[in-house]
């Protein structure tokens, strides 16, 4: 699936409810989703050893594709 960024965010800490660290990177997109006339507000949550946060550009479009179990496995700019 091809996406365009819209917006993004680093997520790092410790869950206040379980004591597990978190780290990823949130990236905001818009697309056509079940039930929503026209596009809807999406976030992808992206581990960072896949893409750093730096690497992702704002206004960027990214080819996205899913594992069988339905983890983000490729997360790359569209090129031209």
């Amino acid at each position: 699936m091809k996406i365009k960024v819209i917006g993004k965010a680093h997520r790092e800490g410790t869950s206040k409810k379980s004591g597990n660290a978190y780290n990823f990177n949130q990236v905001h997109y818009n697309a056509p989703d079940r039930g929503v006339e026209g596009l809807a507000a999406l976030t992808m949550n992206l581990d960072p050893a896949l893409i750093a946060y730096d690497a992702i550009r704002v206004g960027g479009e990214y080819e996205v594709s899913f594992g069988p179990r339905g983890y983000i496995v490729v997360f790359e700019p569209v090129t031209r």
